[in-house]
């Protein structure tokens, strides 16, 4: 697969500062591995503003030097999500009811929602993503216990034209998404001489993710046969900065064509200029955004121990350690040689785009007395104890997929 670490990806705002240089493109040509993607066809073209991490890492770096060291920590922090508020500057875009495809909302706002298909859902509050590790060098780790998502179930409408009414759709099939393996990437908060002060500030992350679906029985919500299926997506990628252009087309016709630009942090969001970014603003001081996309794969390898005894599943996707490539394009003798008794996991949204954007507030939980191998000296902050209760209370979350209940 090409520029894999490109073309999938969803960006959370990861607090890391980065420098300013060219700006330069990554075109993924979805048309040219379009059999790993159910016939869907086009390009992603993603915008990294001249963004560079520590050590001059950039969109297709997940890790600086050596990677990360645990034993060398400079900061952790957490994030939680929050209810969009209009002012992501991403161009409103027509949205169709799901399922059925009706009705259609016109002039729709993105802010905090999700482009899959040509559907919408509007990303839930106080998803969490605790004790997110980072080491002196501006190495990520967040072990996927600790990423919390929400459940999808439901699509915010505000008309950017002022012509209908704000709505709220029940939608036809909502999403539990959660972490099958744990984050690694960069972040650039190490280049300043204050991690948690008011600085230009973006990063990634990469991961393996899934998500469950449920079709809504809307005589019996608790019906047993709504679950649906497990979609696997290797090599989710979270970031903060940046621009994503989607130009896809599915075997049937259907246009997939997205637009979303990334708020770095502490940046104010209607300040936002595609290909350069925008503007610091006290008022927005510890303020991060999500942004990124992908296509869902046709299916992946999963490893031999990937279910349990009773079927249950772990969703461990394998890999090849070798080149890092991703099992949705191996081949058999790549298989026998890094997942002997591997099993193939198809995803029935094959072929389906996806853009994702969400707001949320980050807290820096603490900080080394000398939190950078680059800046010598930043006082520590006390860890809050109400932090890391707010994290641990909500890593139950992960990876246990529930119904919607109707009062």
């Amino acid at each position: 697969m090409k520029s894999k670490h490109v073309l999938t990806g969803v960006a959370l705002s990861l607090a890391a500062s980065v420098q300013m240089a060219i700006a330069a493109e990554f075109t993924t040509d979805v048309t040219a591995v379009s059999s790993s993607y159910n016939g869907t066809t086009g390009t992603i073209r993603f915008n990294d503003w001249g963004y560079a991490g520590p050590a001059g890492v950039g969109a297709n770096d997940f890790q600086v030097g050596s990677g990360f060291d645990a034993g060398n920590i400079g900061q952790i922090q957490h994030v939680v999500t929050k209810a969009a508020d209009g002012l992501t500057s991403d161009p409103g875009k027509r949205v169709f009811g799901d399922l059925t495809n009706s009705p259609t909302y016109d002039r729709a706002s993105m802010d905090g929602n999700v482009n899959f298909y040509k559907w919408g859902y509007t990303t839930p509050e106080n998803s969490t993503f605790s004790n997110m590790q980072i080491d002196r060098a501006g190495n990520y780790h967040i072990a996927k216990s600790d990423m919390a998502f929400g459940f999808y179930d439901q699509f915010n409408y505000h008309d950017t034209g002022g012509i209908n009414p704000d709505s709220v759709r029940d939608t036809a099939i909502n999403f539990q998404p959660y972490a099958v393996s744990d984050a690694r990437g960069w972040c650039g908060s190490t280049l300043v001489s204050n991690p948690n002060g008011l600085a230009t500030m973006a990063g990634q992350v990469t991961f393996d993710f899934a998500f469950d679906a449920y079709f809504e029985d809307y005589s019996n919500p608790t019906a047993p046969g709504n679950f649906s299926s497990t979609q696997l997506v290797p090599d989710f990628v979270m970031r903060s900065y940046g621009d994503y252009y989607f130009d896809l087309r599915t075997t049937t016709g259907d246009v997939m064509r997205y637009e979303g630009h990334a708020v770095g942090n502490n940046t104010n969001p209607t300040s936002v200029v595609p290909g350069v970014g925008g503007t610091l603003d006290a008022a927005f001081q510890n303020q991060v955004s999500f942004l990124g996309g992908g296509v869902v794969p046709n299916g992946v390898w999963t490893s031999a121990d990937s279910y349990n005894p009773d079927g249950s599943k772990k969703a461990r996707i394998a890999h090849n350690q070798t080149t890092g490539a991703d099992s949705a394009v191996w081949d058999v003798t790549i298989l026998d040689a890094y997942a002997p008794g591997a099993v193939w996991h198809t995803n029935s949204f094959a072929g389906y785009a996806y853009l994702l954007r969400a707001d949320g507030t980050r807290t820096l939980d603490f900080i080394a007395p000398s939190h950078s191998i680059y800046v010598p000296t930043v006082s520590a902050v006390p860890v809050p104890a109400a932090a890391w209760l707010l994290g641990s209370g909500l890593v139950g979350l992960v990876g246990v997929a529930r119904r919607k209940q109707r009062a």
